[in-house]
Parts: structure tokens; C-alpha cells; sequence
């Protein structure tokens, strides 16, 4: 057997023990949040040492850093495999994402909520997120095209679909039947329906003959 070979079994297990503790980790921020959550607390759920998940981390904050990175990694994964390119798409699958994955769901929401504070380690991933929200592909679907309305901007439009987004994962643990992806499709069918009135409205000094 190769020294190549050798090394892989022992490298997989700690691929696989690396993606333990991060599981670990994910499920303990979104329970007590990041500050009231110990390093004890997380090395007795993945039956370690606190110096054997610090052989894997280096720290508290490099661990928040990756669940974070394991969250995004997920929605981008689900929005890759059904080739979600336009916003429309985009909008509505990450909703549907959020209500199925309750657990990650709930981490950024308890994390979000706690990261206000600029000191806090995931206060600018926060800022950063919520700054990429103008900056989401604008395209649009290829049929039934809803058009930005006339005078509000699109980059006004795609910060007021994020915020429906965030506000339908607070709302969906108290109401755990409610149809986030009819909810988003609502908010882009009134965008449609704004946007062809606006068109429809005759333009001043003109008759409907001019249209």
C-alpha cells in the first residue's frame, strides 16, 4: 500500500469528523445562539474533548464562520440543482428552502437576530448578506415576465422580495402550514400587475390612441 493510500482512510475520517462538529455546531447556535453556546456543550455532543474539537478548529469564531458557510452553501446547492437563474426562480425556491430546512432556518434566524451588535463575530457576514440582496441576478423568467413597476427601481424591488423572505421564516414556525411559495408568488404577481397598469395608464396630453 502507498503512503498515498495510507493517508486516505485517515484523512476521510477527519472530512467526516470536521462535518460532525459543524452539524454539532449548527444546531447549538440555533438553540442558545452564539454567545450562550459553550465549547464544553459542543465537544460532549460529538463525544470529544473541548482540545479535541480545538484540533479541528482553531476557535469559537472559525467554527461560526463555517456554519455560516455550510448555510449559504446549502441554499446555493439547492438553487444549482434546479438551475434557478432568474429572480423570480430564485425568490421563491429560497423560500421553499427555508421552510424545508427548519434547522438552518432557524440559525440564521437566531443568529441575525443576535449579530445586530457590531463586535458580534457574524455582524459583518450580516452586513455583507443583507448588502448582496440589491446585487441578486435581475434576470427575469423567460415567460409571464414580470417587469419592474415604473419608477420603482429594481434593486427597491429585490431588497422588498427579501425582506417577504425573511419575514415568512420568522412567521412559518407559528404557522407551520403556511404556503411560503404562494406568498412569493403573490408578491411577484402584483409586481406583474403593477407593472401592466402602469404600461396600460395613458401617458399625459395623449389620447389611448397614442398607445
Amino acid at each position: 500500500m502507498s503512503s498515498a493510500e495510507g493517508a486516505r482512510g485517515p484523512y476521510r475520517k477527519g472530512v467526516e469528523r470536521r462535518r460532525e462538529i459543524l452539524a454539532a455546531a449548527a444546531q447549538l447556535f440555533a438553540e442558545d445562539g452564539y454567545t450562550h453556546s459553550s465549547m464544553r456543550e459542543l465537544a460532549k455532543r460529538v463525544n470529544l474533548t473541548q482540545p479535541g474539537v480545538l484540533h479541528y478548529f482553531a476557535d469559537k469564531s472559525e467554527l461560526l464562520v463555517e456554519v455560516l458557510n455550510l448555510r449559504d452553501a446549502s441554499v446555493a446547492g439547492h438553487l444549482e440543482s434546479i438551475g434557478a437563474a432568474d429572480v423570480v426562480t430564485r425568490s421563491r425556491e429560497i423560500a421553499r428552502h427555508a421552510a424545508e430546512n427548519v434547522g438552518l432556518t432557524s440559525l440564521f434566524m437566531t443568529l441575525a437576530a443576535e449579530a445586530v451588535e457590531p463586535a458580534h463575530p457574524a455582524h459583518e457576514y450580516f452586513v455583507a448578506h443583507f448588502r448582496a440582496v440589491e446585487k441578486d441576478p435581475r434576470e427575469w423568467p423567460a415567460e409571464g415576465v414580470p417587469r419592474d413597476p415604473e419608477g420603482v427601481p429594481a434593486n427597491i424591488i429585490a431588497i422588498l422580495s427579501a425582506a417577504i423572505q425573511d419575514g415568512l421564516q420568522v412567521a412559518r414556525p407559528y404557522k407551520p402550514d403556511l404556503d411560503v411559495v404562494a406568498v412569493m408568488d403573490a408578491f411577484w404577481q402584483m409586481v406583474a400587475a403593477a407593472r401592466e397598469s402602469e404600461m396600460a395608464r395613458p401617458i399625459e396630453g395623449s389620447s389611448n390612441r397614442d398607445l
